[in-house]
């Protein structure tokens, strides 16, 4: 197959200007995250006038595919004879640009709800949220119809990023976000699936990787929802099997007084229980082989067994990273399971989470 990367100018409207191949580029394709590329020009390349407009969009095409499609970020060069690095974001981010409004029918001056609630399936969720307000922003974006894939949901959007109360449950549900433009941007999600075979056995002696296993952080939650002190409403679960397992009792309260009157409350205690299982996960980069080929083998969020030490784990590939450059050629590389494993990197994690509570509290 061929491993031509091509870079696609359009213009603010998506109204095609050129193609160009770069001299070198470096990409990568995330499982429910913005896609990114930057590729290299000479500062006198005949595409650079297109890519400069303000607006410009670029999509990244690569073994005959367009994997996403996004606006030119930044530019930057060295001269006065020298070359120019453009980086495009893909269009994903928008899921976290743009915001759930408590009423997406009205201007922002009749927002008289408190929260804009969506129950259903995670998959129900997310496109119903999505579809509210693209109307709202009255952007030429659509949503494929739901066909109720995922477990019960429910999310609560107070000027939230979309991305943030919906993602998640896409997450736990093993559905990936897909946007394909016909022309215009259509938003759907897939199933991902497991890539048949062991991965030792597809890509050959696994070295370099990381492994762990960690504890369960809760066992048993109790949900507050709606009301205050003696009348709050309150709802227990307790995997009993777990704390039969691990010999343990952990307890975890989980605030959801921003549920809506009456909201199913098992919803939330089975997040907290998943957030707070065991988990048993490994980390590695590797490279493609014919039986283990981006793009028609796998996908970015598919899934592949491995065994590695004590492990026997079906491991989420995070993210595909492609680079180019003259010496090397084209060098595919899957990333298997957390794309950083470093403390900061679970410093980051407790932070964000952090910020979403202080989001919710901020917009009450």
């Amino acid at each position: 197959m061929d491993d031509v990367v091509e870079f696609v100018i359009f213009d603010q409207s998506d109204g095609f200007k050129r193609r160009l191949v770069a001299l070198e580029s470096t990409a990568e394709i995330p499982a429910n995250g913005v896609p990114w590329a930057e590729f290299t020009l000479d500062d006198d390349h005949e595409a650079l006038p297109a890519i400069s407009v303000e607006g410009a969009r670029c999509a990244y095409r690569f073994r005959g595919v367009e994997w996403f499609r996004g606006r030119v970020a930044t530019m930057q060069g060295t001269g006065p004879v020298g070359q120019t690095t453009v980086r495009v974001e893909g269009d994903f981010r928008k899921l976290w640009d743009w915001q759930g409004w408590p009423k997406p029918t009205a201007a922002v001056t009749g927002q008289d709800v408190d929260y804009a609630r969506y129950t259903g399936t995670s998959e129900d969720v997310f496109k119903a949220a999505l579809a509210a307000n693209f109307t709202r922003l009255g952007v030429p974006w659509t949503v494929a119809p739901s066909q109720g894939r995922g477990s019960a949901a429910r999310a609560e959007f107070r000027f939230h990023p979309l991305a943030e109360k919906t993602l998640p449950a896409l997450d736990a549900d093993d559905l990936i976000v897909t946007i394909t433009y016909s022309p215009d941007p259509v938003v759907d999600v897939r199933a991902a699936v497991v890539v048949p075979g062991l991965l030792s056995d597809l890509t050959g002696v696994l070295e370099n990787y990381d492994w762990s296993r960690t504890a369960p952080a809760t066992t048993r939650v109790v949900v507050g929802g709606e009301g205050e002190k003696e009348n709050r409403r309150l709802y227990q679960k307790i995997d009993a099997a777990l704390e039969a397992s691990w010999g343990d009792i952990v307890e975890t309260f989980k605030d959801s007084r921003m549920s809506d009157e009456g909201a199913d409350l098992s919803i939330d205690a089975d997040e907290t229980l998943a957030e707070g299982a065991p988990t048993a996960s490994v980390s590695m980069s590797l490279l493609e082989s014919e039986r283990f080929r981006f793009g028609s083998t796998f996908l970015a969020g598919d899934r592949v067994r491995v065994v590695v030490g004590p492990l026997d784990v079906t491991e989420r590939i995070t993210l595909v990273k492609v680079t180019e450059s003259p010496g090397e050629g084209v060098l595919v590389t899957p990333v298997l399971g957390s794309v950083d494993d470093s403390p900061d990197a679970e410093i980051g994690v407790q932070v964000a989470g952090l910020a979403r509570g202080l989001r919710d509290a901020g917009r009450r």
